[in-house]
């Protein structure tokens, strides 16, 4: 049923603008600005043990705050650095989370911020047999400021579960757990196990917590399989002029389905535009934003807007390996969701040698700041962060 509903409603969009309509993309479209390369920036140096993906918060205009996965060939950290503006400069650093014996050391981390606080929600992984692992899911806040302090986190673990190749189907993934901040709450939101083919289901674990304190308020499960196809993968969230907006993967074909990796479905982004009470309307309130042929559109972990233009970063996996490739792209909507920007930030071999594009994005003024992995395999190279103007 998902899947035709959202043929349906992708053909609806194809009839009314040749392939890019309803919001679908068209790279022919003239921009309404370019985007201008101006440097990049390593996070840390080969002696540091290498560094992750990083997320970029950049809180104000004389301060651009960095956290990320450091020190990843061994006694992993979560850390932060706060740049100036250039981020030629680092004012200060320190790290947020260390590796445990009780817990585990730190994999995954995703962070979103009001202007005035951090909230950062997190995954650690500890191995507890060569073939059996527990995970678990946290949540901080932190003063986006010089100091940084914490000033709340989950003194016990949100929840815990296990990595996907030992889950069974309705099973919980903490892995890239997204955060959305809104007024006077903050949510954090995960994935189910479920097949990646378009007959899988697309749930995701909506949990909600005070501002304040990081006390639990709600719980429930967002069911998408009525407008999107496939195990939920990694998305991403916005709150917008009193709306919800959500952009994540939808699985468009069969051919070479692997249920072990999130990469090896076809996919494009759908976007769901949602009430504050997570309701919508399938027929009025979902498209398709992005839908290049022949590839698999996946990682969406990047989302913002200016109140202007909307900006979205996702991996783009193109072939398959040995010899295929992954890509960071950024591309930049209209209010109508109308494509009027595509850029290919960074590329690496999908396969032998070559290793996970995992992008994010910030907006701050005429800046947009693109994080990046190493393009390597995990414990070479260190991340970047590339800074454009447009």
């Amino acid at each position: 049923m998902a899947a035709l509903i959202l043929h349906a409603l992708l053909t609806v969009f194809l009839v009314a603008c040749g392939r890019g309509g309803g919001g679908v993309s068209n790279d022919t479209t003239t921009p309404a600005f370019t985007l201008n390369l101006i440097k990049t920036v390593d996070i840390t140096t080969d002696a540091d043990g290498g560094s992750a993906r990083p997320e970029i918060i950049a809180a104000s205009a004389d301060r651009v705050f960095v956290v990320y996965l450091g020190n990843i060939r061994s006694n992993r950290t979560f850390d932060v650095k706060i740049y100036n503006s250039n981020l030629d400069t680092v004012i200060a650093s320190k790290t947020l989370v260390s590796t445990s014996s009780d817990y585990g050391s730190p994999t995954d981390i995703r962070v979103a911020s009001d202007g005035q606080y951090l909230y950062a929600f997190y995954e650690t992984n500890k191995t507890t047999s060569p073939t059996t692992a527990i995970t678990y899911l946290w949540g901080a806040k932190y003063t986006l400021d010089d100091n940084f302090n914490r000033v709340a986190y989950t003194a016990a673990p949100i929840t815990n579960s296990k990595p996907m190749s030992e889950l069974q189907d309705g099973g919980e993934l903490v892995d890239d757990p997204a955060p959305l901040v809104r007024p006077n709450t903050v949510f954090v939101i995960t994935r189910l196990k479920y097949s990646l083919s378009t007959t899988g289901n697309t749930i995701y674990r909506v949990r909600e917590f005070s501002k304040d304190n990081l006390a639990t308020l709600s719980e429930f499960d967002l069911d998408l399989s009525n407008v999107a196809d496939g195990r939920g993968r990694v998305t991403s969230f916005l709150y917008w002029n009193n709306s919800i907006f959500m952009a994540l993967a939808t699985t468009v074909s069969d051919q070479g389905v692997n249920e072990g990796n999130d990469d090896s479905a076809k996919s494009d982004i759908v976007l769901v535009k949602m009430t504050q009470n997570w309701t919508f309307n399938p027929q009025n309130d979902v498209q398709i934003i992005s839908a290049e042929p022949d590839d698999r559109e996946n990682y969406a972990a990047g989302f913002k807007t200016d109140g202007n233009y909307f900006y979205i970063t996702y991996k783009q996996a193109v072939g398959s390996p040995p010899t295929g490739e992954q890509r960071a792209l950024i591309k930049i909507f209209d209010n109508n969701f109308n494509q009027i920007l595509r850029e290919q930030v960074k590329s690496a071999v999908w396969g032998t040698g070559g290793g996970e594009i995992r992008p994010s994005l910030e907006v701050m003024g005429n800046r947009i700041f693109s994080g990046q992995s190493s393009g390597q395999g995990i414990g070479s190279g260190n991340a970047e962060i590339y800074v454009y103007e447009k």
